[in-house]
């Protein structure tokens, strides 16, 4: 039998996500549904009818401004801007569904831990317990300009990402007991103060007396995503991520970037299973080979040059323009360059990539090819018959799936793609009524509580109780 898998499908609150210039696309809904309610109510009770685990926000804080010296790129080609917070989006989504997962990024760069603490225990209570956080170290210097906080170097948001756990970790699972609220009428007592603590957080990055302003929601802690591809970002993943985010070159590579994952985190005390691998994939579907063809010109015809520059710069932290084509790339590294400069090696281990070719390879599309090992294309069959082979050769648990194009993507995967999954046994036809957090969608009925990373050094039992 097939191993069965997870699915979540990416977006962003903004138009066009992830592939710039296809909000032109016949039929495009994301360029005014980006910020529209309905939009996203049906799409998630979409996602829903086609028992998807997760709809998953990618989000960024701060404006593309790194390449040509100017945010006007990113600003004409819709490079994330503009766009609005997900964090409504999923209060929204959560009221016309029962069993879809709602994932969301959230900043530990630019962000202070007790409003995150806060804002996820409110989304894990509006949504029956069926929230996750995508921790992400956010890396646009264009944040500081904006006032959100200092901008840090790659290394050091991984430290200080390292106690804001510490922190949030703390106010979920250790500054209120279970049995706090009592509801007691007859004495006027709504919570018992004795079962409420504070955590006395004293820390490089942070100071947080405590204690939490919300009550223990489903799943106290929110399930854990986490994306980063560095040395530091897979360290960092393997003792704290619950579901991981990779983007592999091919299955037989991707293999090994999955066990060196899950060796770390048996390093860090875990078991292997205790994380969950989804590959990070483009996926393009057509009813025939023909219709796949049509979507595969449609992406060619619409695809933004000028966009993928602005992305590209803004992710690595270098301004393109500014240097010549022949310059290698090691030469010019960025802070926030690690995942693609290890995405190139892996193409091509011993080629010395330079500036024209890393040019080439963001303004000019690939078009996509029914036996490339990374990008999801073709037929519903062919496509399917891709995802099994990274599921039994690399030993992912699943997909985040990136709809191309974005809105004839999204129906393409739940009314294409998902039935030919469920045909083969990969995939579920039903949501399991006993799973109700996503936790347990993950990993089985009664797992609600994460196991990750307990914030040993954020809360003793001597912290101070209210008196």
């Amino acid at each position: 039998m097939a191993k069965t898998m997870h699915l979540n499908v990416f977006t962003q609150a903004s138009p066009s996500p992830q592939f710039k210039g296809m909000w032109r696309a016949d039929g495009d809904r994301t360029a005014v549904g980006y910020r529209s309610i309905d939009y996203w109510t049906d799409y998630a009770r979409k996602l829903e009818a086609a028992c998807v685990d997760a709809l998953f926000f990618a989000d960024v804080h701060g404006v593309y401004d790194v390449y040509q010296g100017s945010w006007a790129p990113a600003v004409r080609n819709a490079v994330q801007v503009p766009s609005i917070d997900p964090a409504p989006i999923v209060a929204a989504a959560a009221a016309v569904t029962r069993h879809l997962g709602l994932a969301m990024t959230y900043s530990t760069t630019y962000h202070q831990p007790y409003e995150c603490a806060r804002l996820f225990s409110s989304l894990d209570h509006l949504t029956g317990g069926r929230v996750g956080w995508n921790i992400v170290t956010s890396y646009l210097r264009s944040a500081t300009a904006n006032g959100l906080g200092e901008y840090l170097e790659h290394d050091l948001r991984y430290d200080r990402a390292a106690e804001y756990i510490d922190v949030v970790r703390a106010l979920w699972e250790r500054s209120w007991d279970d049995d706090a609220v009592v509801l007691d009428a007859e004495h006027n007592v709504f919570t018992d103060p004795a079962k409420v603590r504070e955590i006395g957080h004293e820390g490089e990055w942070f100071s947080v007396r405590g204690p939490h302003q919300c009550e223990p929601s489903p799943q106290r802690t929110p399930v854990l995503y986490q994306a980063g591809a560095s040395p530091k970002g897979m360290a960092f993943a393997a003792r704290v991520a619950e579901v991981a985010f990779l983007t592999m070159s091919d299955p037989q590579d991707g293999a090994g970037q999955v066990r060196g994952l899950r060796s770390q985190a048996v390093g860090c005390g875990r078991a292997p299973g205790d994380i969950k691998v989804l590959q990070g994939s483009m996926v393009m579907v057509g009813a025939t080979a023909a219709e796949a063809k049509q979507r595969a010109s449609a992406y060619n015809s619409l695809w933004s040059a000028e966009g993928q520059l602005a992305k590209w710069c803004g992710w690595m932290d270098v301004d393109l323009a500014k240097f010549p084509d022949d310059t290698p790339v090691d030469d010019v590294r960025g802070q926030a360059s690690n995942s693609f400069l290890g995405f190139l090696k892996r193409l091509s281990p011993e080629r010395e990539w330079t500036i024209g070719d890393v040019k080439y390879l963001v303004s000019r599309p690939r078009r996509p090819r029914t036996n490339a090992p990374v990008t999801l294309y073709g037929t519903p069959e062919q496509v399917a018959g891709r995802m099994e082979q990274w599921l039994e050769v690399a030993d992912v648990d699943g997909f985040n799936l990136i709809p191309c194009l974005p809105s004839a993507g999204v129906d393409d995967i739940c009314d294409l793609l998902v039935p030919e999954l469920q045909r083969r046994g990969m995939f579920r036809r039903a949501y399991d009524p006993a799973e109700r957090t996503l936790r347990e969608r993950y990993f089985g009925a009664g797992n609600v509580r994460c196991r990750a990373h307990a914030p040993g050094s954020a809360v003793s039992s001597a912290a101070p109780k209210a008196e």
